[in-house]
């Protein structure tokens, strides 16, 4: 699993140093955090990852700020739940090979004081 803070992913030539990147490490799971990207789809989401069995969950971004994107191997992890929320996306999944079922987060809080709070506050709920 890789949790990177990518800072933009609106340029095609970031985009690809991120694919050849993440090839070579060979990951069953990403989060990418602060991604800049208002709107994900599939095109998008093969751009970054070269495996035909991905899934993911997106919290887009808010015009170009924030945004999270949590990709994963099918073959590996079967998704059981996803919560979405204002500064986080969540995912509940099983082992394909073991049934093991864990859960991640990726967030991206927010850099004024007052919006932590609120920021705590989904954590807990979820």
């Amino acid at each position: 699993m890789i949790s990177w803070n990518i800072r933009g992913l609106n340029d095609p030539r970031k985009r690809l140093v991120v694919k050849n990147l993440l090839r070579d490490w060979k990951c069953d799971v990403v989060c990418l955090q602060e991604m800049k990207i208002a709107s994900m789809n599939r095109q998008l989401v093969c751009s970054l990852w070269s495996c035909p069995y991905v899934d993911w969950a997106v919290l887009e971004a808010d015009w170009t700020a924030s945004g999270i994107l949590i990709v994963w191997d099918k073959r590996i992890l079967d998704k059981m739940e996803v919560m979405v929320g204002t500064f986080s996306v969540s995912i509940k999944w099983q082992g394909v090979g073991d049934d093991f079922i864990w859960a991640c987060s990726g967030v991206y809080g927010p850099n004024v004081n007052n919006e932590r709070g609120h920021m705590w506050d989904e954590l807990v709920g979820i």
